[in-house]
């Protein structure tokens, strides 16, 4: 039996940590497993993983404390075995990528796809929407207010994460409306009566989905305290560090910050986009972010780390 790698992160430089952990990966024997554990949000460490190594791993993200992630790197198994496209996209998604490919056949036969454009409404707020959805393509967001209430983005949904588990568990309605956040977005919408099916026969899947559920709530109430507590000039740096490269300095952008309009960071943020529109003047006085033409196209996250630390 192969015996899983783990790495400490912490205490290196942000920008040491890629090349550091390429060279993991390069001595990863095949079926193992790398866990990095690290005290910088981790979505930019494992976008570039998925930019170097394109579908090669499954990537799950876990906060396991405050400022502690554990990033869990798995080779991916089955691809070759899945022949439609709703269940490759299944097999990278943690929760469901253990599963036999006839067990992700038999829940992406009853499966439902779903697309939205910018700010158009995938799921509204107290409604019954009897599916688990998986983000395939884009970005969604959990989404309160809107229409005459200022609307406050409380956390961003990326590919291959999960939404609606925890209406899966309880059979309520939804506890707030699932808005596109980037420009397009694709959704995979699994209905409830075929997960509760395949869980029944795999509890193993039940865990899992606790697990995201979990994940869930700290993502929650540390969204709130932050839209509570923090200045302004933080909450809007929080929005823009999952995008911001694990390079030294002012580098590009992930692409995915290029399809996000000013007033959604302002959302995002907690605040209105004229208050937003200064504080993001401010971070670029900082060298915290370039814009070209309009538009934020180069960040650094080491000045974008440190001011976050220095307002918290």
């Amino acid at each position: 039996m192969v015996q899983p790698a783990e790495i400490d992160l912490r205490g290196l430089p942000v920008w040491e940590r890629p090349e550091l952990v390429r060279k993991a990966l390069d001595r990863l024997p095949s079926g193992a497993s790398l866990t990095l554990i690290t005290d910088a949000e981790p979505r930019a460490l494992s976008s570039r993983v998925t930019q170097d190594r394109p579908e090669r791993f499954i990537i799950e993200t876990r906060r396991v404390a405050n400022r502690i992630w554990q990033l869990r790197l798995t080779h991916r198994s089955g691809e070759a075995t899945d022949r439609n496209s709703a269940s490759q996209h299944l097999s990278r998604c943690p929760p469901f990528a253990a599963l036999d490919a006839g067990v992700r056949a038999e829940l992406t036969a009853a499966a439902v796809w779903q697309t939205g454009r910018r700010g158009q409404t995938l799921v509204a707020e107290n409604v019954d929407w009897p599916f688990i959805g998986m983000v395939t393509e884009g970005i969604v967001a959990r989404a309160n207010g809107g229409g005459r209430e200022r609307e406050r983005i409380l956390y961003e949904i990326f590919p291959y994460e999960l939404f609606g588990v925890a209406e899966y568990f309880d059979r309520g309605l939804k506890m707030a409306r699932i808005a596109v956040f980037s420009k397009t977005a694709h959704v995979l919408k699994l209905p409830w009566d075929v997960v509760s099916r395949v869980a029944a026969r795999y509890p193993e899947l039940t865990n899992a989905l606790g697990i995201v559920m979990a994940q869930r709530v700290r993502l929650l109430a540390d969204a709130l305290g932050v839209q509570g507590s923090l200045p302004i000039l933080g909450r809007i740096a929080r929005v823009l560090l999952p995008y911001a490269m694990p390079e030294r300095g002012l580098v590009p952008a992930s692409v995915a910050l290029s399809t996000i309009t000013q007033s959604q960071i302002a959302a995002a943020g907690g605040t209105v986009k004229e208050v937003a529109a200064r504080a993001i003047a401010d971070l670029e006085s900082r060298s915290a972010l370039r814009r070209e033409h309009g538009h934020i196209r180069y960040l650094d996250r080491e000045v974008l780390l440190e001011l976050i630390q220095d307002v918290s």
